[in-house]
């Protein structure tokens, strides 16, 4: 039997069995989500860098934002994924 995968994760793997980051990546590969920079991040970088508070978002924080400028994710559970996601780093 021949397994079909979607960014190295076989379909049938139930996404309560996957890490946060896995589900980011998968949810991404499947609406073919990739991060794009805004006028409006470039502008965010700069108030952040002024005021010491710099923030930088790997990879998969930025696919995370994708996902919700895309409307795939509600805010809610943008914000649920990106607190797993977190919790998982540490």
């Amino acid at each position: 039997m021949t397994t079909v995968r979607t960014n190295g994760l076989p379909s049938e793997t139930a996404i309560a069995d996957l890490t946060a980051q896995q589900q980011i990546e998968l949810l991404a590969g499947q609406h073919d989500i990739t991060y794009q920079t805004t006028q409006l991040d470039e502008l965010a970088d700069t108030y952040s860098r002024l005021s010491d508070a710099e923030v930088e978002l790997d990879e998969t924080e930025l696919l995370l934002l994708e996902l919700d400028r895309a409307g795939i994710l509600t805010g809610k559970d943008n914000g649920l994924l990106h607190l797993q996601y977190l919790h998982e780093r540490k």
